[in-house]
């Protein structure tokens, strides 16, 4: 009896070790940032989408907002994000800060005092940087971030490039920690926002934008491998000198992540300017929703025009949920437009207009609008502007693209040239993407066409996404 006794309990005791190993082996194969073998079949942006979906369903938005002073108590901030939540973190102003505000309603708003410590510079201040970046994912510099990546499956599906002499650095820290991206640096000069490099310079930028993501260590050469983005955050031209003719210019965004015979392997986008409004853009991109869209199509209905109708467009983006307004002819006029924005400030996540026009003026149906008829925003907003110029000179107020960006769009598409129409997606062609998950930038693009003159402003790696559930405040204390 006691031997068949024994037996019994060594039995139990091997089951109970197996069982142990099993339970181990179980949740090494559980990754849970890794995505199944079947998303490989789907088209490269709609796997760029899948993966930044994969942060959004393990890493829980908190249900509050954090303000802060100054620099150095961001960075502070930012290091309190883990895998149990992450929030939005702002630096405090009397105009982006607000919009932000209305529109992500929290349960709990926490002013942060300044911790009353300078920047360091140089070297230093890299270190510290990649140091707030890898603290959300429960690691402390590059290389233990590598490992914890690698333990939990994560392929990043982007590069971060910032300038630690940029004013917009800290929004360069928080799209990294957030999507779970490298972050790497690259100084020099590339111009202001409204410039137009030369031949030379522009040669000087790629080469140094291709080492830098080369740096990484990560597969990057083709689309669909691990990095198919690019999100350049600090000044730098918006254009550059086309090597075909004199008097046009191409889009930066769109001539970087390209092999020297213009293949494509990455898509870019840019964030730059004063430090409010680039954290801003950034928080924007990574934490709200997208709940209303304005469609206003001022085309006609014949020939290639017709092509641009938003009727499709307004359907596909009320089949994931938004509440559409749609304006088109013969409704769409001078007279509706002004009308429209002086009633109130626009509410609206997503704005898709088409236009003809210069940098100063679009067309809205029977007549021009200017600047000065550019809405005021009351919440942040995404902007696709099917428009010639807009995007020529964005750091400019007096311009399209600038008084969107100031008036607090967050992202934005738009030409630095006359592009034709073809340079454009199709409205509805841009929504079938995005219904797909494809971010919002990319969706925009002309994906297969050689470098050209259409910009992408913002977070290249922004989805229009439907409401994500938030955990409360008291959950994930801070």
């Amino acid at each position: 009896m006691k031997k068949q006794l024994k037996l019994q309990l060594l039995a139990i005791a091997l089951i109970s070790i197996i069982a142990t190993i099993a339970v181990g082996c179980d949740r090494l194969l559980k990754k849970p940032f890794q995505l199944p073998p079947s998303a490989k079949q789907e088209p490269w942006p709609v796997q760029i989408g899948l993966r930044v979906g994969l942060i959004r369903d393990n890493i829980p938005t908190v249900n509050r907002i954090v303000l802060v002073p100054d620099e150095a108590t961001f960075l502070a901030a930012i290091q309190k994000w883990n895998f149990k939540g992450h929030w939005p973190i702002l630096i405090e102003d009397q105009k982006y800060a607000p919009m932000f505000l209305q529109r992500f309603q929290p349960e709990e708003i926490v002013r942060l005092p300044s911790i009353k410590q300078e920047i360091p510079k140089g070297q230093k201040l890299q270190q510290l940087m990649l140091k707030a970046t890898a603290a959300a994912w429960n690691a402390t510099d590059t290389q233990t971030l590598k490992a914890k990546w690698r333990e939990l499956g994560w392929e990043p599906p982007g590069v971060v490039i910032t300038s630690e002499n940029d004013p917009a650095r800290l929004a360069a820290v928080a799209l990294a920690a957030a999507r779970g991206q490298p972050l790497v640096f690259v100084e020099g000069n590339f111009g202001k926002p409204n410039d137009n490099l030369n031949t030379a310079q522009w040669k000087t930028l790629q080469t140094a934008v291709t080492k830098a993501v080369e740096s990484t260590g990560y597969f990057y050469s083709q689309l669909g491998d691990a990095i198919d983005t690019i999100t350049i955050v600090r000044q730098l031209a918006v254009k550059y000198q086309s090597p075909q003719k004199q008097d046009e210019q191409w889009a930066v965004t769109d001539g970087l992540g390209r092999h020297p015979n213009g293949e494509r392997w990455a898509a870019a986008g840019w964030i730059y300017g004063s430090q409010v409004r680039s954290i801003y853009q950034a928080m924007c991109a990574i934490f709200l929703d997208s709940q209303t869209a304005m469609l206003y199509d001022s085309y006609p209905k014949e020939g290639n025009w017709g092509k641009y109708e938003m009727e499709s467009a307004a359907s596909g983006l009320k089949s994931i949920g938004l509440n559409v307004e749609l304006v088109q002819k013969p409704q769409s006029t001078l007279q509706l437009w002004r009308s429209l924005v002086a009633s109130k400030p626009w509410t609206f996540d997503l704005i898709l207009m088409n236009s003809k026009g210069y940098p100063k003026s679009f067309q809205v149906g029977n007549g021009d609008a200017s600047v000065e008829d550019i809405p005021k925003l009351k919440f942040p907003a995404a902007i696709h502007m099917i428009h010639s110029w807009s995007a020529s000179d964005p750091d400019d107020a007096n311009t399209v693209a600038g008084r969107w960006l100031q008036n607090g769009a967050y992202a934005y598409v738009g030409s630095v040239n006359e592009p034709l129409l073809s340079a454009f997606i199709p409205p509805k062609i841009m929504v079938d993407r995005l219904k797909r998950g494809a971010p919002f930038l990319i969706a925009a693009r002309q994906l297969e066409s050689p470098p050209w003159k259409v910009a992408t402003i913002g977070d290249p790696l922004m989805s229009i996404a439907k409401p994500k559930p938030r955990i409360p405040a008291a959950q994930q204390p801070i």
